[in-house]
C-alpha cells in the first residue's frame, strides 16, 4: 500500500499535465481552424482525398472489368471447343463434310486465342543474354503455326467437298447430325448475347466485336442445318455445296491470319499508329518537330525510335527532360508500347521571343527604358521577337505584368503568362529561386545581365546568338 501511495502524486501530476496539454492543443487547433492557412490546408487535403478516392474507384472498376472480360473469354473458349469437338466427331462418323467444315470453323475461333495465350506467356519472359530483346515474337510464331494448320485443313475439307460434289452420297445418322447442329446454334447464339452484353457493360469494343463474330458463326451453322435437312429429303448435292462454301471461308480466314502474322514477323506497324505517335510527340511542350519516326510490332508489343527537334539554346538537362516527357506521354496514350528510343536534334529557331522586365515605359523610346531590378515585381514586360538569322528585332510590344499586385504565387502566374505569349527567354537582373525553377521547368531560358536598358540587353543577347553560330 505504501508503494501505491508513494506514486499517487506522480500519477496525479501526469493526469493534470495531460489534461492541460489537451486543452492547449484543442484551443490552438480551434484557433488554427479559424486561420486562412489551415483552411487552405484543409481544402488541399480534401482535394487529395477526393482524387485518391477517385483513382481507387477507377482502379477497382478497371480490375473488375478485366476480371469480367477474362471470365467471358474462358467460358467462350470452353463452350466453343466443346461444340467444335462435338461437330467434328459426329461429322466424321456421319460423313457430313459440311459439319466437319463447320467444326473446323469453330475450332479456328478457339485455337487462335489459345495459341496467343501461350505465346503471350512465353513473351512475358525476361530478356537474357541469348535473347536480349525478349521473347515477344513467340506470340506471332504460335499464331502463325495455328494459322497455317487452319489453312491446310481448310484446303483438305474443300477437296473432300469437291469430291462429294462430283459423287453426292447421303449422310448417315441424320438425327445425330441435327442434334449437334442445334446444340451448336444454341451455344453460339448464347455466346453472341453474352459477349455483347458484357462488352457493353465494361466498354470493350473488342468483346462486342467478338459477339458479332459469334453471330456470323450462328448464321454459318444455320446453312449447315439446311444442308443436312436437304440431304435427309434426298437433296444430297446441298451438303457438299455448303461444305465447300464454309471451307472457302476457313481458307480465307487462314490466309488472313497468315498475312497478319507475316506482317508482324517483318516488323510491320500500321500507319494509324505511327501517325498517332507523331501527333502525341508534337503535342509535348518544347518539341519543335519530329522526323525519322519508325515503329514496329513484335508480338503484342510496339517498339519505336524517333528524332525530336528542340531549341539549341536549351540546356542538356532541359532537352533530356523533353525527351522523357515524350516517352511518358506516348506510353500514357498507347498502352502496348514496350520501348521508345528518342534522339535529340538541337535546331536553331529563326525567331526567338525575349521578355525584359521594366517598371517605367519611356514614351519616346521603349528601347531606352530601364530594366527592373526585381523580375517578378516589374510592372511591365517588353516582349521582343528577335530574328536569329538577320540579328535584328522583327517586332516589339509592351505588356503589363499580370502578377505585379499578387502577394504570393507570382512566379507561377508570370510563367503561365510568358508561356501563353510564346516566350523563349527572359533577361533579368535579379530573380527569385521559385520563379527561376518554374521558368526552367517550362523550358524558358533565364539570362542574367548587368546592363541597364532594354536596348543594351537585347544587343547583348544578339551578340550571344552570333557567338553561338
Amino acid at each position: 500500500m505504501r508503494k501505491k501511495k508513494k506514486h499517487l502524486p506522480l500519477i496525479s501530476v501526469s493526469i493534470i499535465f495531460s489534461i492541460v496539454m489537451w486543452i492547449v492543443f484543442f484551443c490552438d487547433y480551434s484557433f488554427l481552424r479559424r486561420g486562412k492557412v489551415t483552411r487552405e490546408l484543409e481544402e488541399i487535403q480534401q482535394k487529395i482525398v477526393d482524387e485518391c478516392e477517385k483513382v481507387d474507384s477507377e482502379v477497382k472498376n478497371s480490375e473488375e472489368n478485366i476480371e469480367k472480360g477474362k471470365k467471358v473469354m474462358v467460358i467462350s473458349a470452353i463452350l466453343t471447343l466443346f461444340i467444335a469437338v462435338l461437330k467434328g466427331i459426329i461429322g466424321y462418323i456421319s460423313g457430313s463434310v459440311a459439319l466437319v467444315a463447320d467444326a473446323l470453323h469453330s475450332l479456328s475461333d478457339v485455337l487462335g486465342p489459345i495459341a496467343v495465350y501461350f505465346g503471350l506467356k512465353l513473351a512475358q519472359k525476361e530478356p537474357n543474354a541469348k535473347f536480349p530483346y525478349g521473347y515477344s515474337r513467340a506470340e506471332t510464331l504460335a499464331s502463325f503455326a495455328v494459322s497455317f494448320i487452319i489453312f491446310i485443313t481448310g484446303i483438305e475439307t474443300l477437296r473432300q467437298s469437291i469430291e462429294k460434289f462430283g459423287n453426292p452420297t447421303p449422310i448417315h445418322h441424320h438425327f445425330a447430325v441435327i442434334f449437334a447442329v442445334l446444340v451448336s446454334l444454341a451455344v453460339t447464339y448464347y455466346l453472341y448475347k453474352y459477349k455483347a452484353k458484357v462488352g457493353k457493360e465494361i466498354g470493350s469494343d473488342a468483346m462486342v466485336g467478338e459477339g458479332a463474330h459469334s453471330l456470323v458463326d450462328f448464321y454459318t451453322t444455320i446453312a449447315v442445318l439446311f444442308a443436312v435437312v436437304g440431304s435427309y429429303f434426298g437433296y444430297y448435292i446441298l451438303e457438299p455445296i455448303v461444305g465447300g462454301i464454309i471451307s472457302l471461308i476457313v481458307i480465307g480466314l487462314g490466309l488472313k491470319m497468315i498475312k497478319k502474322d507475316i506482317y508482324m514477323l517483318m516488323d510491320f506497324c500500321d500507319e494509324e499508329t505511327v501517325e498517332q505517335i507523331k501527333n502525341i510527340t508534337l503535342s509535348v511542350k518544347g518539341v519543335e518537330g519530329a522526323h525519322h519516326l519508325k515503329a514496329r510490332k513484335s508480338g503484342p508489343f510496339i517498339f519505336c525510335d524517333m528524332h525530336i527537334e528542340v531549341d539549341e539554346n536549351l540546356s542538356f538537362k532541359s532537352a533530356h527532360k523533353i525527351s522523357e516527357d515524350v516517352v511518358d506521354k506516348i506510353k500514357e496514350n498507347i498502352k502496348n508500347i514496350s520501348d521508345i528510343t528518342v534522339h535529340i536534334d538541337p535546331i536553331k529557331k529563326r525567331y526567338i521571343k525575349v521578355a525584359v522586365p521594366i517598371n517605367v515605359i519611356n514614351d519616346n523610346d521603349v528601347m531606352s527604358s530601364a530594366i527592373a531590378d526585381k523580375f517578378s515585381l516589374a510592372k511591365y514586360f517588353v516582349i521582343a521577337s528577335v530574328d536569329s538569322y538577320e540579328y535584328n528585332i522583327k517586332d516589339i510590344e509592351v505588356k503589363e505584368n499580370p502578377a505585379k499586385d499578387l502577394d504570393k504565387k507570382r512566379g507561377i502566374k508570370i510563367t503561365e503568362f510568358l508561356m501563353d505569349n510564346g516566350i523563349n527567354a527572359v533577361i533579368v537582373k535579379d530573380i527569385g529561386t521559385g520563379t527561376y525553377n518554374a521558368l526552367g521547368n517550362n523550358y524558358i531560358n533565364v539570362i542574367k545581365t548587368d546592363k541597364n536598358t532594354v536596348k543594351e540587353v537585347i544587343d547583348e543577347f544578339m551578340n550571344i546568338l552570333k557567338k553561338s553560330d
